[in-house]
């Protein structure tokens, strides 16, 4: 009996009132105590859980017409409220504790087919124990329950176990739930079994010779103490950081290509370097994951901070000749959020773009909110991924080059607030009397009130020159000209933005009385923003492309342009400003304003200006040359825009980014989740960052620790990485799930290589493979973990293990992609002009890990395509196992894996000393960190006894081998080693 249960007996015989007590009174007494409490115990043993027991009927039966999409008769089953309320039919759907008032019951109970739901074209009925659930629950009121991943983690106490085994709190929970199924845990693994599975998990490579002798001596003496040593130093190996930068690789869909259409080459490695720092300093998950969504919005972002934002400017984009770039923008938005959700909530938020969420409490319009956080971002699918940072190629060089970059920046912004100072304080006029005379583009003059515009007429041409002119009738001197950049239809343009516009080269033409003209160059130049996709002082000069809003334009933008010193005019005459548009676009779109106006300022206050703003610019000009001496590719990054410039964003009818609804207000996150804390009035990017690494959010933790959960076991706690929704399957560890994600925020304070230490260090994962069939027969999955999962290595681990195993491998970390050797006939690019020219022979370059290959996402590198690696067009979550023949006849007859057999080779004939049997002994155990038992050591050996006979008589068949045919038959030999499964699996 329970102790709550006695505790009960003892406080209800404390209330009978008898005077003098008896045995037979206390004994009766007693009884009726523990009738009533084991009434009560049972009565809580049978409460029926929505979220166990309900939910999931509801979900394959119901919802897909009455949830999130669809609400047929005007019924949800999703949203509380609406399963207590009424429907089309104005009956009640749920009336908790009155099952017999419940629409729900009557539909689901009836004979009646015309009323029967689920219909029976639908699908099958409710069997009755699924009725019989929904009844109690109606009957015990209806309670509703928040799915389990949406409430924050809790901390849990220890299961009482009634083995004595485990190491840690981890094994007391997987423990629990093997002896809830009748099962035991396995023995604890050979030492070299152990070392292999650590080395692979932890390292992506297998252990030497030398350090499986060096474990098993340790191991021998003192078992636990030599785990642990071997844990902490494949944890400080660099080797670590790239094997688990990989597997984040495949979640930020890293490419070294832009993809689509083009898939030209994109210069983004220095993100994946900043990964394997990241893991191998251990950085903070918290900090790892504000810094790749909002590096740039910290305050005094290091060159680090900045390359971490690379995460999000690796969405695709198009170069192709006629796409709109808005359209991949937009693409590019949402890409950004499906990824932010998939990656740090593992939630299927790519549902709710086109409606509600089928089977979550996450609503339409709730996306468009999210959204916002990233819609106001400077990037917009150009083809020079403006905007850029430029990188140096020595990582010991980004201090110095940070430096450079504030100190441009500085400089740029002190000029710009300067000269904005001056544009506020100084009075304008527009031009009267206006005509306009242009090149290869008609035009016009057009009054919309007392302002006199410029529009285009028709077609506008490359290429294209305007001469605005108008009479100096009114002033005597001209200190600058504001020239407004405005698209044809304002409101429009707010949320479905037109081309854009570069004004290429613009000065001053002065027409004297006598018909004389004076042609005056402009040597300022003061834009709306500092934010633009080329220099703005490029317009000041003849060489270059121009100032503009590049290359849509949502509302009015402007520049300033100020001559040397103030231009006088006499009177009579006339004042033009020439205007050169010479840009064209993506083989498409030509950069010509189509409606413009022209504004002077004749304010002596910028004499002044003048004389303070040249050392101004000739700081910032200088700081800027400066940066751009940086040597090193210019890579992608996330940047703000002004707020000035700020786009709106709406609500897409049915996800069509032409079908504009409702405006958002603000970015906001899904009411579904804990409340979003913004720094002020307008939330960012910076916020948004914050919200996904605080304790306060339900999933970070849970999603973080069960993807390192699958890496280490192939299945995780949640099966489905890519699914923590309703949809998706239960935790089968609920409570070792909770207990680790409370743990990695608190006590282990978000630190990863702690959370791997911790599961490592588990009994659970030392357990040995090996199994029998009535485990296999009570567990056909291993869900509850009685014995160790044998699983085939990674894509990258595979080749990785050949490299190792050949001695070929190149062990330097960072740097540029690399090109390893790749089958003919395969690197056919249908644009974009780069070249796979594949290092020689004995170059390191050809030799480094699989992580450094170069990713084009049209032809991405086969030898990893055929073991699961993803194109990484977009966000992968969890790679499919598949076993397919394409495999095998990867690792038998690349160009690479023969490279990989040839070194094997020369290791097994010159690197062990002995007899025959004694280094293929020594190959063996190279490849599978094991020892070959004796009948499989006599096969091998007779194998290549065979093949050294077979050569010898046909030495014709040795080419491309070596020059001997014991040479050729160890390199067969080798070949057949690295094809084991032994060899291929942990």
């Amino acid at each position: 009996m329970k102790f709550s249960s006695i505790v009960y007996i003892a406080a209800t015989l404390s209330m009978i009132p008898f005077p003098k007590p008896s045995i037979r009174y206390l004994i009766a007494a007693a009884a009726q105590a523990a009738v009533f409490t084991c009434a009560l115990v049972h009565a809580e043993e049978d409460k029926i859980s929505f979220n166990d027991d309900i939910r999931p009927i509801l979900n394959e039966n119901c919802t897909a017409c009455h949830g999130g999409v669809k609400m047929a008769g005007d019924i949800s089953l999703i949203y509380r409220h609406l399963a207590l309320g009424k429907g089309k039919s104005g009956k009640t759907v749920i009336v908790p504790g009155s099952p017999d008032k419940s629409e729900l019951m009557r539909r689901i109970s009836t004979n009646d087919t015309d009323d029967l739901m689920p219909p029976p074209e639908h699908g099958p009925r409710l069997d009755q124990k699924q009725v019989d659930l929904i009844r109690k629950w109606i009957e015990q009121g209806a309670e509703w329950q928040v799915h389990w991943a949406f409430e924050a983690p809790k901390a849990q106490e220890l299961p009482t176990n009634k083995l004595k085994w485990g190491h840690n709190r981890v094994d007391a929970f997987t423990l629990s739930q093997m002896e809830k199924h009748g099962l035991e845990p396995s023995p604890r693994a050979t030492p070299a079994e152990l070392l292999r599975r650590l080395s692979f998990d932890l390292t992506g490579l297998p252990p030497t010779i030398a350090e499986l002798d060096a474990f098993e001596k340790a191991n021998a003496e003192n078992p636990k103490a030599a785990w642990e040593a071997e844990v902490d130093r494949l944890l400080a190996s660099p080797a670590y950081g790239e094997r688990w930068a990989s597997v984040w690789m495949d979640l930020a869909r890293y490419a070294d290509s832009e993809g689509l259409g083009a898939d030209r080459k994109r210069d983004v490695w220095p993100y994946r370097d900043w990964l394997i720092r990241a893991y191998n300093s251990d950085m903070p998950y918290d900090q790892f994951t504000i810094k790749q969504l909002a590096g740039d919005l910290l305050e005094k972002p290091s060159y680090d901070d900045r390359i971490a934002t690379v995460f999000h400017r690796l969405s695709q984009a198009n170069e192709e000749g006629g796409t709109d770039d808005e359209e991949f923008r937009v693409g590019a938005v949402i890409d950004r959020v499906n990824t932010t959700w998939e990656v740090w909530q593992g939630q299927t938020f790519g549902c709710i773009q086109c409606h509600s969420h089928p089977y979550d409490t996450i609503e339409h319009d709730e996306f468009y909110k999210f959204s916002a956080f990233f819609n106001n971002d400077q990037d917009n699918d150009v083809s020079n991924h403006q905007p850029t940072l430029r990188v140096p190629n020595d990582h010991k060089q980004y201090s110095d080059a940070n430096q450079k970059l504030v100190a441009y920046e500085t400089a740029r912004n002190d000029y710009h607030a300067y000269g904005h100072k001056a544009i506020s304080g100084a009075s304008w006029q527009g031009t009267k009397n206006t005509s306009v005379t242009s090149t290869r583009t008609k035009s016009k003059v057009v009054k919309n009130g007392d302002i006199e515009e410029i529009h285009t007429v028709g077609n506008v041409v490359r290429g294209t020159h305007f001469n605005v002119t108008w009479p100096a009738a009114d002033t005597n001197r001209i200190d600058a000209v504001r020239v407004t950049l405005m698209p044809k239809n304002p409101k429009k343009a707010a949320s479905s933005p037109e081309n854009g516009a570069v004004l290429s080269y613009a000065e001053l033409h002065v027409t004297g009385s006598d018909g004389k003209v004076q042609k005056i160059p402009f040597t300022h130049i003061i834009p709306d923003s500092t934010e633009s996709s080329s220099d703005p002082d490029q317009t000041l000069s003849k060489k270059a492309n121009g100032w503009g809003p590049f290359s849509k334009i949502f509302h009015d933008r402007w520049a300033v342009l100020v001559p040397e010193k103030p231009v006088i005019l006499e009177p009579g005459s006339k004042v033009t400003l020439h205007m050169e548009h010479n840009v064209f676009y993506n083989a498409s779109f030509v950069m010509v304003p189509h409606r413009l106006k022209v504004e002077f300022s004749s304010d002596p206050r910028w004499d002044a200006w003048r004389a303070a703003a040249l050392p101004a610019k000739k700081k910032y000009r200088e700081n800027y040359g400066t940066y751009l001496r940086v040597r090193g590719p210019a890579i992608p990054v996330m940047a703000q825009r002004d707020p000035t410039l700020a786009r709106n964003t709406h609500v897409f009818d049915r996800g069509n980014w032409l079908e504009k609804g409702e405006l958002i207000k603000k970015a906001d996150t899904p009411a579904a989740f804990p409340k979003l804390k913004p720094r002020g009035n307008q939330p960012d990017r910076l916020d948004m960052a914050r919200w996904m690494a605080s304790p306060e959010n339900p999933l970070t933790a849970r999603v973080e620790v069960n993807r390192f959960w699958q890496q280490l076991f192939g299945r995780g706690i949640v099966e489905t990485l890519e699914d923590f929704g309703s949809s998706g399957m239960n935790p089968t560890h609920p409570k070792l799930l909770d207990d680790l994600a409370v743990r990695f925020q608190t006590e282990l304070k978000w630190s990863r290589k702690a959370l791997l230490r911790e599961i490592v260090l588990s009994e659970t994962y030392q357990q040995s493979a090996r199994t029998d069939a009535a485990k296999r027969a009570k567990d056909p999955d291993n869900l509850w973990l009685s014995y160790s999962p044998r699983r085939r290595l990674r894509a990258e681990a595979v080749r990785d293990m050949g490299l190792a195993t050949s001695g070929l491998l190149a062990r330097n970390l960072y740097g540029h992609p690399t090109y390893p050797p790749i089958p003919p006939g395969v690197w056919k690019p249908f644009q974009g002009g780069d070249k796979w020219n594949t290092p020689k022979i004995g170059d390191p370059q050809r030799y480094r890990r699989a992580l450094y290959t170069y990713w084009k996402r049209s032809i991405p590198y086969p030898a990893l395509m055929s073991f699961d690696t993803p194109t990484r067009e977009v966000c992968s979550k969890r790679r499919l196992v598949s076993n397919t023949p394409v495999a095998a006849l990867t690792t038998l007859n690349d160009a690479a894996y023969a490279e990989f057999a040839q070194g094997l080779a020369r290791r097994m004939k010159y690197e062990h000393e002995g007899t025959l049997e004694e280094k293929i002994a020594y190959g063996y155990r190279i490849v599978t960190s094991q020892r070959p038992s004796p009948d499989v050591l006599k096969e091998l050996v007779s194998s290549f006894k065979e093949m050294e006979k077979t050569y010898a008589a046909n030495p014709g068949q040795m080419k491309g081998m070596a020059g001997s045919a014991d040479g050729a038959a160890y390199t067969i030999l080798a070949s057949l080693l690295l094809n084991l499964d032994a060899t291929l699996t942990k």
